[in-house]
């Protein structure tokens, strides 16, 4: 929800950016050069404040479930490894004890992925066993 409000405020904020410098461009004939470049100035910081993405300052991203995202991560790993393991036991480089490892590994990220699914990051650092 946050991720696509910030997303509209840098579309609006660069739009908007847009729109003033074009109106400085317009209003250049009723407007002297010394009034013109300001107004263009303003246009050009808003438009770039809208491409750099500045409301993530003001609209933080607040993640509550960094421990399981942390856990997901290695999984990511460990789904490396395992591809990494059965190529090369199917090639006859290794034998089946590091896919087995592996395998074993997933197992056990699985499980403590079911323990830290409800646990937002304070709570989860409270309750984690150490070890």
């Amino acid at each position: 929800m946050k991720k696509n409000i910030r997303r509209n405020i840098d579309l609006a904020l660069t739009a908007v950016g847009i729109a003033v410098v074009f109106s400085a461009i317009i209003l250049g004939t009723s407007l002297n050069v010394r009034a013109q470049m300001p107004i263009a100035i303003i246009g050009v910081l808003l438009m770039q404040a809208g491409i750099w993405g500045l409301s993530a300052k003001f609209i933080p991203n607040q993640r509550r479930y960094t421990n399981l995202r942390e856990e997901g991560d290695r999984m990511l790993d460990l789904i490396r490894e395992l591809n990494s393991a059965a190529i090369a036991k199917e090639i006859g480089t290794e034998d089946a004890k590091r896919f087995q490892r592996t395998l074993e590994a997933m197992h056990s990220s699985v499980l403590k992925m079911s323990e830290l699914a409800s646990d937002e990051a304070d709570n989860a650092s409270k309750s984690a066993p150490t070890g």
